[in-house]
This record gives C-alpha cells, sequence and structure tokens, in this order.
C-alpha cells in the first residue's frame, strides 16, 4: 500500500472519514502509481462514522482515480516493466467497482 507515489489513506478509525483535517492522500515510497486497498474481503461491508465505507466514502474519493482493493493472498509482480496482477481484486475509478481478476488467476496490467 505505502509503495504508490500517492497513497490513498482510507479511513479506517471513527471520526476519520468526518474530520475535514484528515489527509486522505499522503506522499508513499514512489516504487509505483498503484494505489492498493489491502484486505478487501475483511472491510468492503464496514461501517464508519455511520457511513458505508465503499459506498460513501471511498466510491467519491476514487473520482479521478484509480484504487485497486485486493483480497488476501492477491498480489502485483513487476518484472522487466511490466506490471501482472495475481488473484482476487477490484478496480475501484469514478465511483465504480469492477472485479478484474479472480481467484488463481492473473493479468497482465501493462
Amino acid at each position: 500500500m505505502n509503495s504508490a507515489e500517492v497513497v490513498y489513506a482510507q479511513p479506517e478509525l471513527e471520526g476519520e472519514s468526518i474530520d475535514k483535517e484528515y489527509e486522505r492522500f499522503l506522499s508513499g515510497l514512489g516504487i509505483t502509481k498503484l494505489m492498493i486497498l489491502p484486505h478487501y474481503q475483511e472491510v468492503k461491508n464496514d461501517i464508519l462514522d455511520g457511513r458505508r465505507l465503499f459506498e460513501d466514502i471511498t466510491y467519491p474519493d476514487s473520482y479521478g482515480r484509480e484504487f485497486y482493493a485486493l483480497e488476501d493472498g492477491s498480489y502485483f509482480m513487476v518484472e522487466d516493466k511490466a506490471t501482472t496482477l495475481f488473484g482476487t481484486a477490484y478496480l475501484f475509478k469514478d465511483g465504480e467497482i469492477k472485479q478484474i481478476c479472480e481467484k488463481e488467476k492473473s493479468i497482465c496490467m501493462t
């Protein structure tokens, strides 16, 4: 998650999603441009500050951006400038979600 140039710090704790000073976009390590949301299967139905974490908070934050939600065991591999996604993953983009890879499968991203 922190390897991205810009990290989406999805709110996690009570009060963060409604705090106007909470910074959701932080500088990362700059290794990749991919903004990753880990442990998707654990948090996809969470409620935070009385709102649905994804539908009410993360979807709107995805306008003009792309977030990759990964289930545990899924990962990206960069080799010879080619990026491959392995395992179950979803793309959040412009307020919408789409499953882009399935368990035990892979897709080339570049």
